[in-house]
């Protein structure tokens, strides 16, 4: 049980003892204090890298299922919800476990999957509890119960400054953190409600890091017993000072972080199952009072916190990113906020337009002189960091449908890669390769050239023209007839008249939100047209548009989901093949 009010030590006292008895530490406090040869990492500190523990990552080993229930729970507990709502969000979560790819009876990927599974975002988890509202048959008053829940209570959380420590900022590793002497400040990044979630949720990454680096210990001890084979000889020297018995790890948290059981029961009551289970991992949990000796922290201790990250907060960040410095909290909300602005309009057209180029197996565009103006103008940091903040957005958007067959992370890195070098005009490949195109966008490619967007009407004798793409399973011979070809294109388990291809296909091309973020970025940047011209004048400026009357492969790439994959593919063909 935890000390008594009174009983309590402060802040100062708890750490100087246990620094002297050579036991590590992690503390959360309200404030940042100074502490001789600890890491204070301020989480409302802009100015610093900021560190990300995302709560919907599970530790590795620990069940996924288990951790979106505790999610869930805490949750619950922490913002008091009804029943209801808390059914919706638990639902929610393991809908989103999911879509991200996440077996809940292994843990892991399921069996065969090509990919390991995604870490959820916080607005899948929103998405999918709206979904989940609809499937449990809640009526309109509840449905906006759970609305308003994300709206109101979880969005300014994530969009708050608590938000990159929760999703956005660059990966912590709970490895550096447990080895302890660590302070974290949490005061002054969201509500009470808000910062004990926060909390919770970090110490419960905490008790799963440590249960299982003590199952990992276990395992070794196990098989030196099995094997014989001794631990290796110390090096030379005199030995080092005995580790003192005692835990592996004390948690130190500020008592006003922890929820008051008179006030907030089922906050408590969670809480005090969290101190438990890091209890039962081997830690010690220690309650504190105020600081009374300790000096405010100055801050911006950018060097110690880079030594406590595992990477950086996407796989397109840039040069500046990886081999120097991190980027600071300031430097990504400015780059976010760069890259929503309508100056911007252009390197989102030309970045989305690459990708695409990726995604369909097409020439690479070029760019546009009325993008380069404005990138020159942009500091070097500021380029990469809103390039990836870019291309990291576009690749997300679709990563539900990429993930089946390969890691999305791996297409963001080298889409940044190939964009950086193309807009500081170095030489780029003049295509990406079959590789990055997934069977969904494979299949259409085939469709489009029997029946060419522009093109005149098919003859269903002529002779196919070869496949571009080889489709497993998609028979073949030298002479095939247009006919036999669209009907085995229609008989193959990648036909657009399945449901889950049109949704595969539609996502890839388009992302979530469909075409609404390209058109309304069309029309920014091309002023003055009319919507019919938007998109062959671009394509012109890209270097990708076509020389005559027939469009060039950004309209007939764009034109697929409304004429091909939406309606049934076969009906579209029969009004103009002719026998």
């Amino acid at each position: 049980m935890t000390n008594p009010e009174a009983e309590r030590p402060s802040l100062d006292a708890a750490l100087t003892d246990l620094t002297s008895a050579r036991v590590p530490w992690l503390a959360l406090a309200r404030d940042p204090r100074t502490m001789s040869g600890a890491t204070v990492i301020d989480l409302a500190d802009p100015h610093v890298p900021p560190i990300t523990m995302n709560p919907f990552e599970p530790e590795p080993g620990y069940p996924v299922q288990a951790h979106a229930d505790r999610l869930a729970g805490l949750l619950e507990a922490a913002f008091g919800l009804p029943g209801p709502v808390a059914a919706t969000i638990r639902a929610g979560l393991r809908r989103a476990y999911t879509d991200c790819g996440w077996d809940a009876l292994t843990g892991a990927a399921p069996p065969g999957a090509r990919t390991a599974p995604a870490v959820p975002a916080f607005g899948q988890l929103a998405r999918a509890a709206l979904a989940a509202a609809e499937d449990l048959g809640y009526d309109r008053r509840m449905r906006a119960a759970v609305r308003g829940f994300v709206q109101a209570r979880l969005e300014p959380l994530w969009a708050g400054p608590a938000g990159r420590f929760l999703e956005g900022g660059h990966p912590a590793d709970v490895g550096c953190l447990v080895r302890g002497n660590v302070l974290l400040a949490v005061g002054g990044v969201a509500d009470d409600e808000g910062t004990f979630f926060l909390v919770g949720a970090l110490l419960a990454r905490i008790a799963d890091r440590l249960r299982a680096d003590r199952r990992r210990a276990d395992r070794l001890r196990a098989d030196r017993l099995r094997t014989g084979r001794r631990d290796p000889p110390p090096p030379p020297g005199p030995p080092p000072p005995p580790n003192p018995p005692g835990p592996r790890l004390a948690v130190v948290t500020a008592a006003d972080l922890v929820p008051r059981a008179a006030l907030r029961p089922r906050a408590a009551a969670r809480f005090g199952r969290l101190h438990d289970d890091l209890r039962a991992a081997g830690a010690e949990v220690i309650l504190t009072g105020e600081p009374r000796g300790l000096e405010p922290h100055p801050g911006h201790d950018a060097a110690a916190i880079a030594e406590v990250l595992r990477g950086r907060r996407s796989p397109a960040c840039g040069a500046q990113c990886h081999r120097h410095r991190p980027c600071s909290g300031y430097e990504l909300h400015a780059a976010g906020l760069l890259a929503r602005d309508d100056a911007q309009a252009w390197l989102r057209l030309w970045a989305q337009t690459l990708l695409l180029a990726f995604l369909a197996g097409r020439p690479l565009p070029r760019v546009p002189a009325e993008l380069l103006s404005g990138w020159r103008a942009l500091s070097p940091r500021s380029r990469e960091c809103v390039l990836a903040t870019i291309v990291d957005r576009a690749v997300t958007a679709r990563a539900a449908a990429l993930r089946r067959y390969y890691d999305p992370a791996a297409l963001a890195s080298v889409v940044a890669a190939v964009a950086a070098r193309s807009l500081d005009e170095a030489a780029v490949p003049f295509r990406a390769g079959p590789a990055w195109v997934i069977p969904q966008l494979r299949w259409l490619h085939e469709l489009e050239r029997l029946n060419p967007l522009g093109g005149a009407e098919i003859r269903l004798d002529d002779i196919a023209p070869p496949l571009d793409f080889g489709l497993a399973g998609l028979p073949d011979w030298p002479g095939i007839r247009i006919r036999d070809r669209l009907g085995a294109l229609g008989r193959h388990t990648l036909s657009m008249a399945s449901p889950g291809n049109q949704r595969l296909a539609c996502l890839a091309l388009l992302g979530e939100d469909g075409r609404a973020g390209l058109d309304a970025d069309l029309a920014t940047a091309t002023l003055g047209l009319h919507p019919a011209s938007r998109l062959p004048y671009t394509a012109r400026l890209m270097g990708i548009g076509a020389h005559g009357p027939e469009p060039g492969w950004l309209e007939v790439v764009l034109s697929w989901p409304d004429r091909i994959i939406q309606p049934a593919w076969d009906q579209v063909l029969r009004p103009t093949a002719t026998g």
